[in-house]
Order: C-alpha cells, then sequence, then structure tokens
C-alpha cells in the first residue's frame, strides 16, 4: 500500500510543463508585409504554458553573484564580435518571486511560462518567467 501512496504522490506533484525544442520556437515570424508577428499552430499550443526547454544562459550581470535576470539561448553565448541568435532564438528570462539563480556557462535546463514578448532592446521574441533551472553538468 506504501508504494502506492508514494507513486501517486509522485505522478501527482509532477509538473506539468511541456518539453520544447528550439526547432518550435523557430517557427515564430514576421509578415514583412504586415509586419506582424505569425504564430504557427505548434507554437500557439504552448504560449503562455509552463514549458521546459534546454539551452545556455548569458547572465544580463556580469558581476552578480546571483541572477533573477537573463538571456537564454540554444548555444553557447560568444564574445560581441560573433552575432547573436536570431530573435526567435532568444528569450529573455525574468525569474519569478524573488527566486535568484548563480550564473551557469553549462547547459541549463529552463522551466516556466512562455510568452510571446517582443523586446527591441534586447532583440528577444519570447519572455519566460522562471520557475526553476537546473545544470546539465555531467
Amino acid at each position: 500500500m506504501k508504494k502506492v501512496i508514494i507513486l501517486f504522490l509522485l505522478f501527482a506533484f509532477k509538473s506539468n510543463a511541456s518539453e520544447v525544442t528550439w526547432e518550435t520556437l523557430k517557427t515564430l515570424d514576421l509578415d514583412p508585409k504586415t509586419k506582424s508577428l505569425v504564430i504557427k499552430e505548434d507554437l500557439k499550443k504552448i504560449i503562455g504554458k509552463e514549458i521546459t526547454i534546454k539551452g545556455f544562459m548569458m547572465p544580463l550581470d556580469y558581476d552578480a553573484k546571483t541572477v533573477v535576470e537573463f538571456l537564454f539561448m540554444p548555444y553557447i553565448p560568444s564574445c560581441m564580435h560573433v552575432p547573436p541568435p536570431p530573435p526567435n532564438q532568444l528569450i529573455l528570462v525574468k525569474m519569478k518571486n524573488g527566486v535568484t539563480v548563480a550564473p551557469s556557462f553549462y547547459p541549463i535546463e529552463l522551466t516556466g511560462k512562455l510568452s510571446v514578448d517582443s523586446n527591441k532592446d534586447l532583440e528577444s521574441s519570447y519572455k519566460i518567467d522562471g520557475i526553476k533551472i537546473k545544470e546539465l553538468k555531467q
């Protein structure tokens, strides 16, 4: 009976986050005529939902020991001499409820609520209200 209760609790408190790939995020496009965003069906299904995605963090404050805001991208951040990813491959992350995280150059798994939010200053197309991150060290 204990095993049944433990299994029930594990499934009951499991995150409802969908695992998303960068390929899905890449489908966001800009209509050249109307200058409005074109959101495909697969993308519409995850906007406003809690997702999990793997990638790399680029802290916006390099001097801080912990951060609450950072950029998230599919590959390791480079120096300023290399072009950044396109806007549909760049996510502005703000951790929720004062959660702070240590900057990391390892790949991470990010969980949070995804929204479309064109940020002209950072040229990102997405925003995530971050709930948790997990470093994927090997």
